[in-house]
């Protein structure tokens, strides 16, 4: 096989589990990052569900062993935990293998030894004679044989590569917020209706309210809470679909009022939802996005040496969907395909993967979640 030459753009989970993947096979590769290399250290400190279909095929590449994987990663590691799910999660959600890992540290475990350049904002794109060659925003510009769009939902590569591609915003709405509370206040407030539990939920009606925890150590806890339901029509003051990126914190005081008019709460529940407390904390409204490429543009970009992997091919709604796991398979999945099968046919790829039904599964789940049959007004 002659020499591949392999950039990278994004330096999420699917970008950072190609580099790793590739690394460890021999293959050189570079990851561009928009970030700076200081928020890339702090950044993404949450919980996410992992299921051993998309992680034990990655120990290999990190040369660990399943139970030191789950003890470094759990996001109650530090105090011995081992990132159990709760007793009482919605089904579709309850694999018992699954276990919470915090983000930020798988993703520090994966990125030892890559080569990541941060403060890189991909601006355009051209292909020529086989090459492609990768405009930044400060000017910088690299060239390579084969191109991975691994930057997540909001994609550059997919914007140029694939222009008929829409986000498809389903009728739910979502907000998140995040809090740190003392190791005392969370064992007399939190601890004694979670169990032990990383994950709790409780359903009224069509109304989703879920507890994470995000990481702990021996003196605080980091917890996120969501509170999910579908849209009302003809009009509903909390769904915002047209909102633009920049206001997703800008929260409206109708979703307040809700919080107040709950009813049935208590242990931990009761602490969380509680509105005046939750006006102090961070909170976001999620959009419950979705979008998958079309085949033909898919084909198209792969015949130019572009590959899609992760959210930037099939990002899935933040809640139901399993986008940390599909991104993962992703990246070990197109590593294992450019070692056996080198680059020349990368449409392949896709076909090999029989390309994902991650997209209408997530948005599946997520109508379960809340007790409806699919996702629609």
């Amino acid at each position: 096989m002659s020499q591949i030459n392999v950039s990278i753009i994004g330096a999420g989970l699917s970008g950072l589990v190609l580099g790793r993947c590739l690394l460890q096979r021999g293959i050189p590769c570079v990851i561009f990052e928009r970030d700076t290399a200081r928020s890339g250290s702090t950044r993404h400190n949450y919980g996410i569900t992992l299921y051993p279909w998309a992680f034990q095929p990655l120990l290999k590449y990190l040369d660990l062993n399943e139970a030191t994987f789950r003890r470094v990663l759990a996001v109650d590691g530090v105090v011995g935990g081992t990132g159990r799910l709760g007793s009482n999660a919605l089904p579709g959600l309850d694999d018992p293998d699954a276990f919470r890992a915090n983000r930020r540290k798988l993703e520090k475990m994966l990125s030892k030894g890559l080569d990541v350049r941060w403060e890189h904002h991909l601006t355009s794109t051209q292909t020529e004679g086989g090459s492609n060659s990768m405009f930044f925003r400060e000017g910088q510009r690299a060239n390579s044989s084969i191109l991975v769009g691994a930057d997540g939902p909001h994609s550059r590569v997919r914007t140029f590569t694939a222009a008929g591609s829409s986000f498809n915003i389903l009728p739910f709405a979502v907000y998140n917020g995040r809090r740190r509370v003392d190791l005392k206040t969370f064992e007399d407030r939190y601890a004694p209706s979670m169990d032990g539990a990383n994950v709790v939920e409780r359903r009224l009606g069509q109304t989703l309210l879920q507890i994470t925890i995000n990481d702990r150590n021996k003196n605080t806890v980091s917890i996120s809470y969501t509170y999910s339901r579908p849209a009302r029509s003809p009009v509903d003051p909390i769904f915002t679909p047209e909102r633009s990126t920049s206001s997703a914190s800008q929260v409206p005081d109708e979703l307040f009022e809700e919080i107040r008019s709950l009813e049935s709460l208590d242990g931990a529940f009761e602490e969380v939802f509680d509105a005046e407390k939750m006006r102090k904390d961070r909170i976001l409204n999620w959009l419950m996005r979705s979008v998958s490429v079309e085949v033909s543009e898919r084909n198209a970009a792969a015949a130019q040496g572009i590959v899609l992997v992760g959210d930037a091919a099939h990002a899935t709604p933040i809640l139901g969907g399993y986008g940390a796991n599909a991104a993962i398979q992703d990246g070990v999945d197109l590593a294992e395909y450019i070692v056996r099968d080198g680059t020349s046919n990368l449409a392949k790829f896709y076909k090999d993967v029989t390309w994902r039904s991650y997209v209408r599964d997530g948005e599946t789940q997520l109508a379960k979640m809340h007790g409806q049959t699919k996702a629609s007004l």
